[in-house]
């Protein structure tokens, strides 16, 4: 049974303070954010366990679907539309419970920093030529280097500030729909839906024993720094720290490593002959062909808006 904490939004989860402003050292900041990165896996968990839309739906019928609108938002070519469908993965997640601050923050915590690297160059007219819309500084006299002709002017223009926001509309756009079928599928459907795509067994393999890894490697690391802390009443010189890390660096290897063998031979000795099985599999519904329909629907029509209303 999942408990009542972690049946809430990471939003609302309360988080405990530190002990003294600045006091926490590297070893603590890197635990704390190891249990962050369970606690949030765990709350992803009991996201796909709420009732809700995307919930509801087959996750072969949802992965399906949701790759297809992020192709087609691939291939659309006018911001407002590629936007519209942003709006629309908003939609999505209200219908499927999921919180829209948490599903916000969650998304563009990293789409600005992947975004800023390639949008910031394109706003000129160094790397995107056009109609200038704002001059930053003018040179001595214009450049060539290379292929690249560096005007006397440098300037923000139209086409620039148009490229930046087709392109951040669009991974904004294929980041929600790609959070959204990981917040509303539990790991082992997602897993068992790839086989649709013919995504060989091995690599299914490998992901769900990866990510098995990782929760249990926090957990054990976390186990660790509780204990040796709640033993300590006052820390050694930074010799003796440093080797006690680097001991519990080569304890927690050597601990995966025979791990990994015992569970091998454990899955072995019940059976397991390669295949990923879900508990959870059942066959495409009505509601998942409606919902098919659906999507086609939107995605027909996203495009011809796209390609007629404007054609930019």
């Amino acid at each position: 049974m999942i408990p009542d904490w972690l049946a809430q939004d990471a939003s609302s989860v309360p988080l405990p303070a530190p002990p003294h402003q600045g006091s926490a050292g590297f070893v603590e900041k890197t635990i704390g954010n190891a249990a962050h990165f369970l606690r949030d896996t765990m709350v992803s968990e009991s996201v796909a366990r709420r009732s809700g839309l995307l919930q509801a739906i087959d996750p072969r019928v949802k992965l399906i679907t949701l790759l297809a609108i992020i192709v087609s938002v691939s291939i659309m070519r006018s911001p407002l539309t590629i936007w519209g469908v942003y709006g629309f993965t908003l939609v999505l997640a209200v219908a499927s419970s999921v919180s829209l601050l948490f599903f916000i923050k969650r998304v563009w915590l990293f789409i600005p920093l992947f975004s800023a690297v390639i949008v910031i160059p394109a706003l000129f007219n160094v790397v995107t030529p056009g109609e200038p819309i704002w001059t930053v500084f003018h040179l001595a006299r214009s450049y060539d280097l290379g292929p690249y002709h560096i005007p006397d002017t440098i300037a923000v223009t139209r086409q620039g500030v148009l490229t930046a926001i087709t392109f951040i509309g669009r991974v904004s756009a294929s980041v929600s729909l790609a959070v959204l079928l990981t917040l509303t599928t539990l790991w082992n459907d997602l897993l068992q839906a790839l086989r649709i795509l013919r995504v060989p067994r091995i690599f299914i393999l490998i992901l769900g024993m990866t990510y098995r890894y990782i929760i249990l490697m926090v957990h054990t690391l976390s186990d660790i720094h509780v204990a040796r802390k709640s033993r300590t009443l006052r820390y050694g010189p930074t010799g003796s720290e440093q080797r006690w890390v680097a001991s519990r660096m080569g304890y927690l290897l050597k601990r995966t490593y025979m791990m990994s063998q015992d569970v091998h031979n454990a899955m072995l000795s019940r059976g397991f002959s390669g295949d990923v099985r879900t508990l959870n599999a059942s066959a495409i519904r009505g509601y998942d062909y409606a919902w098919s329909l659906f999507v086609l629907f939107i995605c027909a029509v996203a495009l011809i808006i796209d390609r007629t209303v404007f054609p930019w």
